[in-house]
Formats: structure tokens, C-alpha cells, sequence
């Protein structure tokens, strides 16, 4: 399926680091630019038709007409920038766009017309954030250009919400989890991330006190202290069954050489965050 074949019960899978970076663009912008907007980058699944937005930059622009009406991009730092990201990710094609605000602008129309010539598998999409924070929230919302009119008369767009989900991988939850315990504690300092290792001690404990908790209801169930209950009993049955068999040997072998592959992974990375330190004072002291 590609994006010419949208329907409105398509479904669109955003990643958390778009909304992150969308919000540190809407940050960072001049005094004088109320909103940003920018380019959507993703993989389109050719079986499936899964849609995944995994990227995005912004694009320096400047609004003007009646109520905003006309845009103009700076197609060279967008042509730059998209040339440059697909250097770093070739499996990342153009979606369609981002912008910020309460609702579509007047200018979306313009924007379709452009990034419907980027996206080469179809009809892109556009991704509206509200930075308002109204209620609270910021609410997030992706549109689908459905085209509108009568033949041989007068044709327009209209835009429409399409389903999407936020979805997460194993780094993100880590991430995730962290940022919600110092959103919890607000008082306390947020220093920094904690270090991989003391990750790695982190979610044992974890696992641990949750071993612990349904050794306890296994007990209580085994001394008649509390009474069965069957999809919980089926649940654990298919937890212990998808764990593979392995001796205790092999797993000492596994673990000892996944750490040792950790540690060799934090000495590259002091290595290289060194280096471009110093790279970066030696380029401060020339430019002096």
C-alpha cells in the first residue's frame, strides 16, 4: 500500500523523538515567528502499508498574504537538510510536514502542493501540534489531504484526522520512565541520565520485586490463602513457556559477553565525546 491509497482508517505510528524535536525547534524559534513547521521523515511498509514517522527537521519560512495565506520556504536549507538526514538514515523517505498550532493554517494548501511533489510514494501527511496547551495537554493530531468538489466545477482540500499511535522501543521506554520519576519528584534536582551500567542494576531490581510479587501470590495460592484465578494462571503459563531453556553455564558465558561488549561500547563513546571536545576548543582557540 503507499500513501496514494489512504483511506481514513489508515493508522499512523509516531515516534516519541519527532514530538521532542518538533517541541525543541518551537523553543528555539526567533522572537519575531510565532510557529514552526518542517519536513516528516519515515518508512512506509510496502506489505503491511505500516506508516511510521521516525524524523523530522525544521524549515527556516515566512508567512504572509491576508490571514497568512502565502508561505515561502527555504528550499535550499530544506533540499540541504533532507540530503543530509538521508545520508545518515537511507531507509527514511519524505511523509509529508509538521507545524504548530491551534488549527490547520490557511497555508496548508500551498505546503500540500510542495511536499506532494517531495513525497514520491504519494500523498504526504501533515502532523499539527497544538503548543497552546490547551487543557493542559498538547495535543497532537495528523491530517490527510481528501480531495473535494464537483467534476468540470470548483475542486479544493480538506483536510482529515487519521488514527495514530505513539509507540515506543526499548530505548524510549528507558528514557521514558526516567523523565516520568523526575516529572514525579519535582523538587529534586534531575541531574543527570544515569550511567548504562547502573541501568542495567535498575531493571534487575525491577525484575526482581516483580519475581518477588508473584512468588508471594504463587505461596498465597498454594497455602489456600487466597483463591485461584485462571487468567492470571494462563498468563504466567505463557510467560514461563516463552522462556528459553538454557543451562546456568551458558548463561554465565551470554551475559559476560554482552557485558563485555557494554563496556567496550561506554569506552568508545568517552573516547569519541573526548575527541570532539577537544576538536571543539582547538576550533574556539583559531577562530580567536
Amino acid at each position: 500500500m503507499s500513501l496514494s491509497n489512504f483511506n481514513l482508517q489508515s493508522k499512523v505510528l509516531l515516534h516519541p523523538l519527532v514530538l521532542f524535536q518538533i517541541i525543541d525547534a518551537y523553543e528555539r524559534r526567533a522572537k519575531d515567528v510565532p510557529e514552526v513547521l518542517g519536513t516528516l521523515l519515515g518508512t512506509v511498509a510496502g506489505k503491511t502499508g505500516r506508516i511510521e514517522i521516525t524524523n523530522c527537521f525544521s524549515v527556516v519560512h515566512r508567512m504572509h498574504g491576508d490571514n497568512n495565506c502565502h508561505i515561502d520556504l527555504d528550499l535550499k536549507y530544506d533540499n540541504d537538510m533532507l540530503e543530509l538526514a538521508q545520508i545518515a538514515y537511507p531507509q527514511e523517505k519524505v511523509l509529508g510536514w509538521f507545524s504548530t498550532g491551534k488549527a490547520v493554517s490557511a497555508a496548508a494548501v500551498e505546503l500540500h502542493e510542495y511536499y506532494e511533489r517531495q513525497c514520491h510514494s504519494g500523498q504526504p501527511l501533515h502532523l499539527l501540534m497544538d503548543t497552546s496547551l490547551r487543557g493542559q495537554r498538547m495535543n497532537t493530531r495528523i491530517f490527510c489531504a481528501v480531495a473535494t468538489g464537483v467534476p468540470g466545477g470548483t475542486k479544493g482540500l480538506m483536510f482529515s484526522l487519521l488514527p495514530m499511535d505513539i509507540y515506543f522501543g526499548s530505548p524510549d521506554i528507558v528514557a521514558m520512565r526516567h523523565m516520568g520519576r523526575q516529572c514525579a519528584q519535582p523538587t529534586k534536582d534531575a541531574g543527570r541520565l544515569l550511567p548504562e551500567l547502573e541501568q542495567v542494576v535498575d531493571a534487575t531490581k525491577d525484575i526482581q520485586q516483580k519475581l518477588d510479587l508473584v512468588l508471594r501470590y504463587i505461596n498465597d495460592i498454594l497455602n489456600r490463602k487466597r483463591r485461584p484465578d485462571n487468567t492470571v494462571g494462563r498468563a504466567l503459563h505463557d510467560v514461563l513457556t516463552s522462556v528459553p531453556m538454557v543451562e546456568a553455564e551458558r548463561f554465565r558465558h551470554m551475559f559476560n559477553t554482552n557485558m563485555r561488549d557494554l563496556l567496550m561500547s561506554l569506552t568508545l563513546s568517552s573516547m569519541i565525546k573526548t575527541q570532539l571536545q577537544l576538536s571543539e576548543r582547538l576550533s574556539n582557540m583559531v577562530d580567536a
